[in-house]
């Protein structure tokens, strides 16, 4: 588990909204892993997906933002099959993670189709994978640590 410690400072610093400062302030949790799941547990994935994401390094949200879009692509593939954009997007921001000088053309370009699919079916997804996809991100901070 991750030991970084949320305060109301922090959320600000941050640029939180009014509404996600407000909730923090009316619970108990500080560290960020329990209040991402506490998020979770309150149908607030997208606010736990928005605080992970402002505590990693660039690296880190591209990693992130492929694994969560392995996780629903067959959402988007099953609705578009003929599509293969995000499928290529994904493969050319996973070589810009293994190699970022000579891939950063292709990551440019494509790191917000992996986020778009992501994004996409971040909302049709249960709450287990939504689980899957923040405890995948804290791991990626716990590794940096």
């Amino acid at each position: 588990m991750t030991s970084t410690i949320l305060t109301l400072e922090k959320l600000n610093e941050l640029k939180a909204c009014e509404e996600g400062v407000k909730w923090f302030s009316n619970q108990k949790e500080t560290f960020l892993d329990k209040v991402c799941y506490a998020l979770i547990e309150d149908n607030r994935f997208s606010w736990a997906n928005w605080l992970i994401v402002r505590c990693m390094t660039k690296k880190q949200r591209v990693q992130y933002k492929v694994f969560a879009a392995e996780q629903v692509i067959h959402i988007f593939e099953k609705k578009y099959p003929e599509d293969k954009r995000p499928r290529e997007a994904i493969e050319a921001t996973k070589a810009w993670v293994l190699n970022p000088n000579a891939a950063a053309a292709a990551y440019v370009a494509t790191v917000d189709a992996v986020a778009a699919t992501a994004a996409y079916a971040a909302a049709a997804t249960e709450k287990g994978l939504q689980v899957k996809i923040i405890s995948y991100g804290l791991e990626l901070l716990k590794e940096a640590a």
